[in-house]
């Protein structure tokens, strides 16, 4: 006999005998935590921020020098695209993808003729929503390697040296033991990318 493995269970939570109503999501220190996780409703509210900001950086480019346009970019649209990053960039890459062309369109207001986009984002040193996301990880790597972050993450991450007990040639080039993920969006987990990014960065940085 099959059994099923998603069941329904129904519960309710009260305090103090107040019941608390179930939300399809909620809004936590300007971040939009859904139900499921899949952090659409945040990827649409960045999106409506951004398309906001990019028709600013339109009408502005009529009037100032473009050094003006680029401080305004920063400030209207990478300042929103930093946030929170380390969360909803594990969103799947279809919801991203309105939010990767918004980022194109607004990074292209930044010349007056048309050109390519990779050459505007080197030209401008401007970097794309992956290695935006890519430095997010690789700062928090930094803070845990100094002992910055709060006690929560104390032991989230383990070294080779505490899980191989004999010098291999992962341990020479790897500090941190990296988590085995079967799943995409199990590979874009603190846990698996954090120790990934941290091997890749050169020993002198």
């Amino acid at each position: 006999m099959l059994m099923n493995n998603h069941i329904n269970i129904k519960f309710s939570v009260s305090i103090i005998h107040y019941p608390i109503s179930k939300q399809s999501s909620v809004k936590y220190l300007g971040v939009i935590l859904d139900d499921k996780l899949n952090w659409k409703p945040q990827i649409e509210k960045l999106v409506t921020q951004l398309s906001k900001s990019r028709v600013m950086l339109f009408k502005l480019k009529h009037y100032t020098s473009i050094s003006v346009l680029k401080s305004a970019f920063f400030a209207l649209c990478h300042s929103y695209l930093t946030y929170s990053i380390l969360n909803w960039r594990r969103a799947n890459k279809m919801t991203l993808l309105p939010l990767f062309r918004l980022q194109n369109k607004a990074v292209g207001t930044l010349e007056y003729n048309k050109t390519k986009t990779t050459i505007l984002y080197s030209k401008h040193k401007i970097l794309g929503i992956p290695d935006l996301f890519q430095l997010s990880v690789a700062k928090f790597m930094c803070s845990f390697y100094k002992g910055g972050l709060p006690n929560y993450f104390d032991n989230y991450f383990a070294e080779i040296a505490s899980v191989h007990k004999y010098q291999t040639r992962l341990a020479s080039l790897q500090k941190y033991y990296l988590t085995r993920m079967k799943t995409s969006l199990g590979q874009l987990s603190l846990k698996y990318i954090g120790p990934k990014i941290w091997s890749n960065i050169p020993e002198k940085i």
